[in-house]
């Protein structure tokens, strides 16, 4: 690294203090160079800037801006300036100058792909210089680490859509969401066979293994990117990554136990830069793990530890998982709550508020939020509700009962009839009463039955059954089904002169005996009025 250094050092010399013959030398580029060479640098920031300006294409005043704002100190501005530079109008000399800046930079902040792309860029022009070619390996063979995910200087290109201005509350939540954002360099991504002839002549690059690893990975050959992670391991025990990877691959083979293992030597010597983040991946995905094993309190700890490392909306949303899968409808509220206060249009987090608001009764404007933002996207990205990814069906029973209590009861359906599948849910109380209810309340009364027979327990199941009879004229089972229900909840007695389902069985006797003596349990009830 520090060869690499003087080496810059001297480059720089040459090309910052030899005339070109492609400079462009504006009055504004001459009077920004006599600045510089006097160390005037707020002068000379002016002056590069207004060359920029009417000469958009040359890259020279950027290069000299990068190198200003780096003898300043302000680091994100001088990488800035330096990537503009590089990919404007340059000679060759100062294009190699700055790419290899940008390629020492990117290089000690483990920003993997960047330093792979500007190196790769450098080596175009002097491919046999030995120190940029290691820089270029190393990136290449730290793809796939967590950190490379993570930039801590970036700049905004044409690529990228403008971003409106933003609070400095909002700014650090903007910061933090890029946690997860990852960039590939798709030049550099090779298919796994590129590597194996180079491995089957020389086995013992480290380098060269990882990135097959890698590439074995992406291509979903765990079985083989195992065998050949474990060979690594064996070399060097004590790289984090290595276990960390490990772990993923022990996750996507449905072990996770292994895979916990994995973690757990991962935390041991984790990363010296960036520490917090590749500590947020370990812990949240050691939280998956438990979670398959269904040990809901360590999964709970390893994502309020994921939490603590980076805060952002990813672990908050897992948590809101756990607690709608443990019944504690409050917490699952509070971590949405906090999920969509980083990330308002995240719809799995509106999804879980939602069905928990539902759960404990709760059903404010938050509620009615969350159902149309859950809504209104399941509609819009599915057309046909049985195509929706599984785990946006959590919402799918709660969704039918609101369409019920909306009366758009076929739409209800819709969702009623993709959870017929899963027979856990099929066969459960709440999708046997609610499925009944909408065709009840759709005058499907045929095909509400069966739904209300099988709904054990339940005194309103007993009592729409009673109604579906009645609209059927079938005395005797109303009577039946009327009893069960009033059994269980004796305000039943008092309510069936009010409903209009009751019309045609009210006109015979023994149903009006049958209500005034309260089953046969009243000697002497009170007379109840004919029937019309």
């Amino acid at each position: 690294m520090e060869s690499v250094r003087k080496y810059l050092s001297l480059v720089f010399s040459f090309v910052l203090f030899q005339t070109t013959l492609f400079a462009i030398d504006s009055d504004a580029m001459k009077e920004g160079k006599k600045a510089f060479s006097k160390k005037s640098y707020g002068e000379a920031i002016k002056k590069f800037n207004k060359h920029a300006d009417s000469h958009p294409q040359d890259g020279e005043a950027y290069m000299y801006l990068g190198y200003i704002y780096e003898y300043k100190k302000d680091y994100p501005k001088s990488i800035q300036n330096f990537r503009k530079a590089a990919d404007l109008d340059l000679d060759k000399d100062q294009r190699k100058t700055v790419l290899l800046k940008l390629a020492l930079f990117f290089n000690y902040h483990q920003d993997w792909n960047l330093s792979a792309t500007y190196s790769a860029r450098y080596l175009k022009y002097d491919p046999k210089n030995e120190e940029v070619q290691k820089i270029y390996n190393r990136a290449v063979g730290n793809k796939g680490n967590p950190s490379s995910a993570t930039h801590t200087y970036t700049q905004t290109t044409k690529v990228e859509p403008k971003q409106p201005d933003t609070k400095p509350s909002e700014t650090k939540k903007d910061s933090v969401k890029k946690t997860d954002e990852t960039v590939e360099d798709k030049e550099s991504t090779k298919p796994s066979e590129s590597y194996e002839q180079i491995l089957a002549n020389q086995p013992n690059l480290e380098d060269v293994r990882w990135d097959y690893v890698l590439a074995l990975f992406e291509e979903k050959k765990f079985d083989k990117a195992e065998t050949n992670l474990n060979l690594l391991i064996e070399k060097n025990p004590s790289r984090s990554r290595y276990h960390y990877k490990m772990g993923i691959i022990k996750l996507r083979l449905d072990d996770p136990k292994a895979a916990i293992e994995s973690f757990e030597k991962a935390k041991k010597n984790p990363f010296s830069k960036d520490t917090n983040v590749f500590l947020y991946y370990v812990y949240l995905n050691e939280g998956f793990a438990y979670q398959k094993l269904a040990e809901i309190d360590k999964a709970e700890f390893s994502f309020l530890e994921a939490f603590k490392q980076v805060q952002k909306d990813t672990p908050l949303l897992a948590l809101a998982r756990l607690y709608e899968q443990k019944s504690d409808w409050e917490k699952c509220i509070q971590s949405s709550d906090k999920a969509l206060s980083y990330n308002p249009n995240q719809v799995e987090s509106h999804m879980f508020r939602f069905v928990c608001l539902f759960e404990a009764g709760n059903k404010t404007k938050k509620f009615e939020t969350s159902f149309s933002k859950y809504s209104e996207f399941i509609k819009t990205k599915f057309s046909d509700p049985s195509q929706t990814p599984e785990k946006f069906q959590v919402g799918f029973l709660k969704l039918a009962r609101k369409y019920t209590e909306n009366n758009a009861y076929d739409l209800a359906d819709s969702y009623f009839a993709v959870l017929e599948k899963d027979q856990n849910i099929a066969n459960g109380r709440e999708y046997l009463f609610y499925r009944g209810r909408n065709y009840f309340y759709s005058g499907k009364v045929d095909l509400a039955i069966p739904y209300f027979q099988k709904t054990s327990g339940s005194s309103a199941a007993h009592y729409l059954l009673a109604r579906c009879y009645a609209k059927k004229n079938d005395v005797s089972k109303t009577k039946e089904q009327f009893q069960l229900a009033a059994d269980l909840k004796p305000e039943y007695w008092t309510s069936a002169s009010l409903e209009k389902d009751f019309k045609e069985v009210w006109k015979d006797n023994s149903f009006r005996e049958f209500l005034n003596t309260k089953g046969g349990k009243l000697a002497n009830p009170s007379p109840l009025p004919q029937a019309q």
